[in-house]
């Protein structure tokens, strides 16, 4: 029999390879969540004909989605983004029941037993949860999965199709190969979290980084940066090992003239040394960041994204437990580091080096 179904014993690399692509994996799971977690793969007549009913509305308020929808498809619909106007269940709690609710003059519907999402729609809830992906990368992710060729045969298999000219479906054979392997949108939460963390982190480091280029940009290239991990790791004085190891530093880390018992140059030193240890602190939290998200992205990955899926659905191997206190314990130490950081301003620091400089100006000049 001719090979034209899209399968897991069949297609198994081939679904890899597409989970594999960030930008047609979001696609893909949002779609399987917006079919199967908010419109429950269209089996409830009651759910289909109260959302139905909310759309025709000339004008939709608080009470009118209150009656119509359960909590659960409110929570699911508020987290999706789908409420324009409403950022969380708790605000919309917390409006009144005349409030205007606003959804858009595009947005998901049902037509001939068909979900109907527009692509801007689908855009907007992706980029609401994963803000790397690009509208262009978006847009050519939507293009690569109309339409892929099988390694089996000569068939194309569609992941999706196009419903008129701006809206898409989820291809079923791929929506029940999805709906095998566990919770999807709990996968996608945890994915969510952990993504949302390692931004804020990177906020936090670059924070620093640019902290530390007041000081010297030289400490913030990539041979500096090599130099200054063995000086911590080997519990060394830092700007004296790196200047030994020839790191180029500029003039005003030459301290023979300077007296070290001046306030000025306690606290610029200090403060150059916190930074340091501080955003070597950082890189070791960033291994562990790294090593959580290769559970199921990069080059190392340890498991394919479905089995990911799997594992996470049913805590195989304890590993939703892993990735729940590890994240804990993570949020705790940046924490306590961007306490630290927050009270440091780009203006203190730069007025720190400047009062160091003339510093040198004088002590030169004497």
């Amino acid at each position: 029999m001719e090979h034209k179904t899209l399968t897991i014993e069949d297609d198994a690399k081939l679904i890899d390879n597409i989970m594999n692509d960030v930008d047609i994996r979001y696609i893909l799971l949002f779609l399987y969540v917006i079919r199967n977690d908010l419109l429950k793969d269209l089996a409830e007549e009651n759910l289909i004909e109260s959302y139905s009913r909310i759309l025709i509305l000339d004008e939709i308020y608080k009470s009118n989605i209150v009656k119509l929808w359960d909590e659960e498809f409110i929570e699911i619909y508020i987290d999706l983004g789908l409420i324009k106007n409403i950022r969380s269940m708790r605000e919309f709690e917390q409006k009144e029941d005349d409030f205007i609710i606003k959804i858009g003059e595009e947005t998901i519907t049902i037509e001939q037993d068909t979900i109907s999402v527009p692509d801007d729609t689908l855009f907007l809830i992706i980029n609401k949860k994963f803000k790397s992906l690009t509208r262009r990368n978006f847009n050519l992710a939507l293009t690569r999965i109309k339409g892929v060729r099988c390694e089996k045969s000569n068939v194309v298999h569609s992941l999706i199709y196009e419903i008129g000219e701006h809206d898409y479906t989820l291809a079923d054979d791929l929506y029940y190969i999805l709906d095998q392997f566990g919770n999807v949108y709990q996968v996608i939460k945890i994915e969510i979290t952990i993504e949302g963390f390692y931004q804020r982190f990177k906020e936090i480091k670059d924070d620093i980084n640019e902290y530390i280029k007041i000081f010297d940009p030289i400490l913030n290239t990539k041979p500096a940066l090599k130099k200054i991990n063995v000086a911590f790791e080997e519990d060394k004085e830092v700007i004296s090992y790196i200047k030994d190891e020839n790191i180029g530093l500029s003039d005003k880390f030459n301290f023979d003239n300077i007296n070290r018992e001046e306030s000025i140059f306690i606290n610029w030193f200090s403060k150059l040394n916190f930074l340091l240890k501080t955003r070597y602190q950082l890189n070791q939290i960033e291994k562990k960041i790294l090593e959580l998200k290769s559970y199921y992205s990069g080059k190392d990955k340890k498991f394919k994204y479905l089995e990911f899926i799997e594992k996470v659905t049913y805590n195989e191997d304890d590993i939703l437990d892993t990735i729940q206190q590890t994240l804990v314990d993570l949020r705790k130490e940046v924490k306590t580091i961007n306490d630290k950081i927050s009270e440091l301003t780009k203006k203190e620091i730069k007025l720190l080096n400047l009062d160091y400089e003339r510093l040198i100006l004088t002590t030169s000049e004497e």
